[in-house]
């Protein structure tokens, strides 16, 4: 009997190809082979509760008369339907799919995306078209991260104050969330949800302060700084609370996996808590990271009554803990290794926080089990795979999208696939391709620059603006919160929201110089380009002063113009020094090398991406 999973998604698949072609597809699927364009054998519907065992692996034969596409498992035919999709191609006349013989295989069980939905909520609706992206690029765990300091997201029917005085009326009902794991499971995802302790942990006093290492009253907090307030792990009533709580949510989330957070637990009220600190010294406990190891331990036990294993960020890594439990590595790649190891499993997130801002080439190449590794095979064995993270300090419902893609596709891509797969020319060219497959699920990131600039200008004349963002991005989170304060409550509508990371004109700009400067005699082309490119940056700079004049949110690009204009000059002369044979002055250059420094500076608010590409030009 056919699996109703994998009816759905060949339900989902077909007008997908229908809006791609144009061309109206039977929706009836045939009881039988003949004369089949596109014939589906799979083994079987794969596990109850889709684990991280789960084969996800999938064959496709294709020729002039039919695909077949086989696998072992429902999970294993929707990652093949995707890659049918993708291989779908066309010429002046007809759409086709060339003949191919492919046979498919994830390198890594866990391929993930965290969604901070705690500090800045998202609906139901942007949850579930990122995991339509996520399936199209066959990523296979959504981490739900709902609760922090700024909030606790989850409907809770034993303790129901905590949505009613910890979530600001945002948060999510049980059945929206058993809609949502039923829709990620519907494609092949995974739902592991994050609520967080001892530390990052106010939204929970708030509620219920009783269960604080200092007394309340507690407010949610509403800045980043971090928060005092932490649980107290010596109480049995903390604990009998949390087994509560777990055994409530746990017939939400079914995986096997749940997260603890556990990070940057602020230890002050543990310190200043004489009682506390008699306990400690009682129970032979040195310092905080051993009590901080005994509440885990504790919560441990709690989980494993509930039939879940436990993941926590890399500051849980201590030797008490049991070794099934999970370590999540986000200060840096070496604790992915000691936490291998010491016997723990791993995955690793540091290269792959997407509010840092990096390029997807940087994503790209950094790979959780890098070619320089020294772990054993043993070691290696425990190293599950990676998850990308959005962080949403500085992230609402307007701007996820722009922020997690198109990265993210380069991200799923170096989970998936071999370590050898490593030129950032082709990623770059297919991850345009794949940006415009992504719209057709309604994600934004295409529109978001321009959307957000017609709000900024209060109408349509946006163009000087929308030039400007082609060649400047958001700077990081670090670099804004020390440059301005931003809370939870601030509106997220500056020029800086309306950047984009990583925006495409910096590759093509960086390699358009790579190849000019390889052979400036003959790149005749790419010369003339350039030099149409740098007359805009220059002759930018009064078109966006120009619109600064009508709107004081504006302002803000004024810098970054300043600093473009400069650029663009600078590469105008470097240009002309290159084509006439006549180098430039040993102090116009210096001059130059100090003005270009400054521009990769951050301007305000924005980091110009086009400085690399003019500096090499100068050497």
């Amino acid at each position: 009997e056919t699996d109703p999973r994998l009816q759905r998604a060949v339900a989902r698949m077909i007008p997908r190809l229908e809006q791609r072609t144009g061309i109206a597809l039977s929706h009836v699927v045939a009881s039988d082979s003949i004369g089949a364009t596109l014939l589906i054998d799979c083994d079987g519907p794969g596990e109850k509760i889709q684990g991280i065992d789960e084969d996800e692996s999938y064959s496709i034969e294709s020729d002039s008369h039919s695909i077949t596409l086989h696998a072992a498992t429902t999970v294993g035919v929707i990652r093949g339907l995707e890659t049918v999709l993708q291989l779908v191609d066309a010429d002046a006349h007809h759409y086709f799919v060339p003949g191919v013989s492919i046979n498919d295989v994830p390198r890594f069980r866990w391929r993930g995306l965290l969604i901070d939905v705690s500090r800045h909520f998202e609906p139901v609706s942007e949850v579930e078209r990122t995991l339509d992206g996520m399936a199209a690029v066959k990523l296979n765990v959504l981490h739900w991260h709902l609760s922090d300091d700024q909030g606790i997201r989850v409907e809770s029917r034993r303790y129901p104050r905590l949505q009613k005085l910890s979530s600001d009326s945002l948060y999510y009902t049980q059945a929206q969330v058993r809609e949502v794991v039923a829709y990620a499971r519907d494609r092949g995802i995974r739902v592991v949800p994050e609520f967080d302790m001892p530390g990052h942990s106010t939204a929970w006093f708030v509620a219920y302060p009783q269960y604080a290492s200092a007394p309340g009253p507690y407010s949610i907090a509403r800045n980043w700084s971090g928060s005092p307030a932490v649980f107290d792990p010596t109480r049995e009533s903390v604990y009998r609370f949390i087994n509560g709580f777990i055994g409530e949510m746990s017939t939400l989330f079914p995986d096997a996996y749940w997260h603890i957070g556990g990070d940057e637990v602020n230890a002050t009220q543990w310190k200043q808590s004489a009682r506390i600190q008699k306990f400690m010294a009682a129970h032979h406990l040195a310092d905080n990271a051993a009590l901080q190891a005994y509440f885990n331990q504790r919560l441990s036990r709690i989980l494993i009554s509930h039939h879940k294993r436990m993941i926590g960020w890399d500051e849980i890594l201590h030797p008490d803990l049991p070794r099934t439990t999970v370590v999540q590595s986000w200060r840096g790649t070496q604790y992915l290794g000691q936490a291998a190891a010491q016997g723990f499993s791993g995955i690793l997130s540091a290269p792959y926080y997407l509010d840092a801002m990096k390029a997807a080439e940087q994503h790209y190449l950094a790979d959780p089990l890098a070619g320089d590794s020294t772990l054993t095979p043993d070691e290696i064995s425990r190293v599950l795979g990676g998850e990308a993270c959005m962080w949403a300090e500085l992230v609402s419902q307007g701007s996820i999208d722009s922020r997690i893609w198109p990265r993210l596709a380069a991200i799923a891509e170096r989970f998936w696939s071999p370590r050898s797969v490593t030129d950032v020319a082709d990623m770059y060219r297919r991850l345009a391709i794949e940006n415009a497959r992504l719209e057709q699920f309604g994600l934004g990131q295409e529109s978001h620059t321009d959307r957000y600039l017609r709000r900024i200008m209060n109408g349509p004349d946006i163009a000087p603006l929308s030039e400007l963002l082609k060649l400047a991005e958001p700077v990081t989170l670090g670099q804004r919160t020390h440059t301005v304060t931003v809370t939870q409550l601030t509106p997220l509508v500056q020029i800086v929201d309306a950047a984009r990371p990583d925006p495409p004109d910096r590759w093509r700009i960086l390699q358009l110089v790579r190849e000019y400067v390889s052979s400036p005699s003959t790149s005749v082309a790419q010369h003339d380009t350039l030099m149409h490119w740098f007359s805009e940056w220059r002759d930018l700079d009064p078109r966006v002063h120009d619109a600064a004049k009508r709107s004081p949110l504006a302002q803000a690009a004024l810098p970054a113009a300043d600093a473009l204009a400069s650029v663009g000059t600078i590469g105008l002369a470097a240009l002309e020094a290159r084509k006439s044979g006549m180098p430039l002055s040993k102090a116009w250059t210096d001059s130059a090398v100090v003005t270009l420094t400054a521009a990769d500076k951050p301007q305000g608010l924005l980091h110009l991406v086009v400085v690399p590409a003019v500096r090499q030009l100068l050497q």
